[in-house]
């Protein structure tokens, strides 16, 4: 089916237009798409050893600090059956994405494997945002077999001498108490 000439004439216009006020990437003077934010500078990236865990944990940063949001179906073969009756792929996905993702991007500045097929990855974002320590074990075949992370508290947050109230001041233990 051949467009009518009006039609032809129409679309031709509006390219035309949205050429001229810049509406369509012109690749000499297109601004870089956003990155969702710039790598933290202020950390070293740390090599992850040659273990299936440190493997199956570089793999999950990647995941994380990727371009688009996390798929599910790129899960389903990394996860053990195991993990995936405890915590469905869909949440746990879902949970990456919603949760860890909206701070990135990650550098992993620290990896440590405290026993076989269990490592923990420091992963530090920007200095808007608190560090994430992500703990991943792997089973026999090398899937995932668990994954959780926790935030880092912050040395202010978890010096002692902040948790008691200076002389003088009341100690307000929070809402509703």
């Amino acid at each position: 089916m051949q467009a009518s000439k009006p039609h032809t004439l129409f679309l031709t216009i509006v390219v035309a237009g949205l050429s001229l006020t810049g509406c369509v990437a012109d690749s000499e003077i297109a601004d870089e798409l956003p990155d969702q934010g710039s790598v933290p500078t202020h950390v070293t990236e740390v090599s992850f050893p040659d273990t299936e865990a440190a493997e199956a944990s570089q793999w999950v940063v990647d995941e994380i600090n990727g371009v688009r949001a996390i798929n599910k179906q790129d899960w389903y073969p990394r996860v053990s059956p195991q993990l995936s009756e405890e915590i469905p792929v869909d949440s746990l996905v879902g949970t990456l994405n919603s949760q860890l993702r909206p701070s990135l991007p990650y550098v992993p500045s620290d990896y440590e494997e405290p026993e076989p097929d269990y490592g923990i990855t420091r992963l530090t974002p920007d200095l808007t945002a608190q560090p994430v320590d992500l703990h991943l074990q792997v089973d026999d075949t090398g899937r995932i077999s668990a994954l959780w992370y926790e935030t880092v508290e912050s040395d202010a947050e978890t010096d002692p001498a902040t948790q008691f109230p200076k002389e003088g001041e009341e100690n307000n233990p929070g809402l509703g108490q």
